[in-house]
């Protein structure tokens, strides 16, 4: 009996180490490829900082078997566009069809990608100098938790120029072609400026925005395209849009 107990304990031991082991060396295979894509995308779109790159949802090296990687996120933080401020920027791409060579490398130069998004989150700081509010604060109207959900509305509240005390107002956020465009629509305490206009075709996006909305107390800006032939340049968060076409 106590033979059989051992002889369970043991092969349960060895199950585990194998799996730690092929989760270590998992591990070290997808950071090598996520510094890899960091380093290249950051010298092709001449980016002074190396984005943040997230390969994968699970185990990378599964794309060994499948012959595709989920999922792969380029991420920067804290940057300055011109006209607009600073902000959060993301490219995500999806479904990328690799080869073993390009998933042990992590040069996805030429790879197909079923869906390419990119995303920029503008927070209360960078749409507050479009209104020159500084002390702007941007929150969901029904949603009180830190996260809240997405909604095509926002309650904005901030100290106008001439203002001494902050005022709020409920605003929607709508895409006109492709122009952004904030229109007042409940006045809470007082009036807010009527209207803020952004041409999203100056935005840094793969295309022209496909949606807005907010969400985490930020505004984000969307634009998607499908079936992309990926370049390290394009997976930059903050390459320019003439520079993104998928054609």
């Amino acid at each position: 009996m106590q033979k059989r107990v051992g002889r369970t304990i043991g092969i349960i031991s060895i199950i585990v180490i194998v799996g730690v082991v092929f989760w270590l060396v998992d591990s070290a295979i997808a950071a090598r490829a996520e510094r890899t894509i960091s380093r290249a995308v950051a010298d092709s779109a001449d980016l002074e900082v190396e984005p943040a790159v997230y390969a994968g949802t699970g185990l990378y090296t599964l794309g060994l078997v499948t012959g595709e990687l989920d999922h792969v996120s380029v991420n920067m933080l804290d940057v300055s566009v011109p006209g607009i401020g600073v902000v959060n920027a993301r490219t995500e791409v999806q479904e990328v069809a690799v080869s073993p060579a390009q998933v042990f490398s992590g040069d996805l130069e030429g790879a197909h990608a079923e869906t390419f998004t990119r995303t920029l989150r503008m927070d209360g700081v960078a749409l507050g100098s479009h209104l020159e509010i500084t002390d702007l604060d941007i929150a969901h109207p029904t949603d009180v938790s830190p996260s809240g959900g997405m909604a095509s509305e926002a309650v904005l509240t901030g100290t106008p120029p001439g203002y001494e005390d902050p005022v709020s107002v409920l605003v929607t956020l709508r895409l006109v072609g492709s122009e952004f465009q904030m229109v007042p629509v409940e006045l809470v305490d007082a009036s807010l400026p009527d209207l803020t206009r952004i041409d999203t075709r100056t935005l840094p996006l793969a295309d022209r925005a496909m949606a807005v909305y907010l969400s985490g107390g930020s505004i984000h800006f969307q634009s998607q395209a499908r079936n992309v032939e990926i370049t390290m340049r394009e997976l930059s968060p903050l390459a320019a849009p003439e520079a993104d076409s998928a054609d």
